[in-house]
């Protein structure tokens, strides 16, 4: 009968260690998911952030590319009306071309009259008409002179219109490379804003899934503890409240949400900034159940405290205490720091109760 009870007792000793450890191997591993939900909404966050800067530049390069039309479109109708000055001074230049070539003939025509009646033997009869082929030869030459005149002021015109032409052709040119590099910059952009779409799709299936997870460990944590054969949660301390295990400015509150499309992630203890190498306490009495770099907590401790209560401290730069050890309530256990997934030297400070996270502000002193 004696041997019986011994093997009875035996056996549920074994029982309890086995699902102790298991207690401790579900614990980290939760650990381990929430801080890849942290993890993940962070990369969330990240895509949003640059979509946005996306979809702004995106916007910008469509208005660079609207003025880069306006300003096309104003060219071309200067260069059409260009080209019609153009078009219009040399048909002037060929006329005015054409009128100084007749009136050249018809001043040949007139001086060879001229020349004939010069010669001629009557002299009285033919003075009458010398002196009216002079007097046309005048008119023809002075008509002459005012059609190359003309031609040359029609010539200057042809080179400024020419000149200007040049220029709106080239500002013209130039403008539609920009445009063609806009549309190039816009089609690029929308490539990558529609695969950031995808990716934060895909995070946030992620998120979601990993948020399962942790509700489906958590459920576990707390039927693990219900069997290890540990005395009756008292869910008592060793004082009225806990300390604080650093003094800093909270910078992330338990319970806040972050947020990002169709998804959110809460906090499930207090982020407290302080600077590297602090001092961090123990809040209670306890044992350490875990006391390594475990993923973007950093290195990180836990401490069971043997009430209900496991207490969290990530972040850390070192760890002064190892797995097993008895700490006491003020205990120097880690100095605070920066590793892991933290953003800035602070520590992450979790209170969980029969393993899910309670808000820690009312409990500490």
């Amino acid at each position: 009968m004696k041997k019986t009870i011994v093997l009875i007792v035996l056996l549920l000793v074994s029982l309890a260690m086995y699902f102790g450890d298991e207690l401790d191997e579900k614990v980290r591993e939760l650990r381990r998911v929430e801080d890849e939900i942290r993890n993940t909404q962070n990369q969330v966050k990240q895509a949003e952030t640059k979509q946005k800067q996306n979809q702004q530049e995106l916007s910008r390069t469509a208005n660079l590319k609207k003025r880069t039309e306006t300003n096309i479109r104003t060219l071309q109708r200067s260069e059409s009306v260009v080209k019609d000055s153009i078009t219009s001074v040399n048909q002037r230049i060929d006329i005015t071309r054409n009128s100084i070539s007749y009136l050249e003939s018809l001043l040949n025509v007139e001086f060879e009259l001229l020349l004939r009646l010069n010669y001629s033997s009557e002299v009285m009869p033919r003075a009458k008409e010398a002196r009216l082929t002079g007097s046309m030869i005048n008119r023809t030459n002075n008509e002459l002179l005012i059609q190359n005149g003309y031609r040359v002021i029609l010539t200057q015109s042809y080179e400024q219109h020419r000149r200007q032409f040049i220029s709106v052709n080239r500002e013209l040119r130039t403008e539609d490379q920009k445009k063609r590099s806009y549309d190039r910059q816009i089609r690029s952009l929308q490539t990558e804003n529609s695969r950031l779409t995808q990716e934060q799709q895909r995070l946030q299936n992620r998120i979601k899934k990993l948020k399962q997870d942790a509700a489906e460990l958590e459920s576990l944590i707390a039927r693990l503890t219900a069997t290890t054969g540990r005395e009756p949660a008292n869910y008592q301390f060793t004082q009225t409240k806990i300390m604080w295990p650093v003094r800093g400015q909270i910078i992330r509150r338990f319970g806040e949400e972050s947020r990002g499309p169709n998804t959110s992630v809460i906090s499930n203890g207090v982020d407290i900034a302080v600077p590297e190498n602090t001092s961090v306490l123990a809040v209670d009495d306890g044992e350490v159940v875990f006391s390594d770099r475990f993923g973007g907590q950093g290195k990180l401790i836990i401490i069971d405290h043997k009430n209900g209560f496991f207490s969290v401290y990530a972040y850390n730069n070192d760890l002064l205490v190892n797995k097993g050890a008895k700490v006491k309530r003020g205990q120097t256990i880690a100095r605070s720091g920066m590793t892991g997934s933290a953003l800035q030297p602070s520590l992450h400070f979790e209170l969980r109760r029969d393993g899910r996270a309670v808000n820690p502000l009312p409990y500490f002193e």
